[in-house]
């Protein structure tokens, strides 16, 4: 895996992860904020990494 590959997996797995519990905390799970905690963390992503992967683990449509 080259990576370029594995930081995308990183990314995507931190997001899922974030994901995951703010939805366990608060029951909802908005993707600007997903995304903004994220660039927070230093993480460089988009609202539509973001969607596509709360999209991915059924958490968005």
């Amino acid at each position: 895996m080259s990576a370029r590959n594995r930081a995308a997996r990183q990314r995507q797995t931190f997001i899922a992860r974030l994901a995951r519990t703010m939805h366990r905390q608060l029951g909802q799970v908005h993707p600007a904020e997903v995304a903004r905690i994220a660039a927070c963390a230093g993480l460089k992503t988009s609202n539509h990494e973001v969607r596509c992967v709360l999209n991915r683990i059924h958490l968005h449509r």
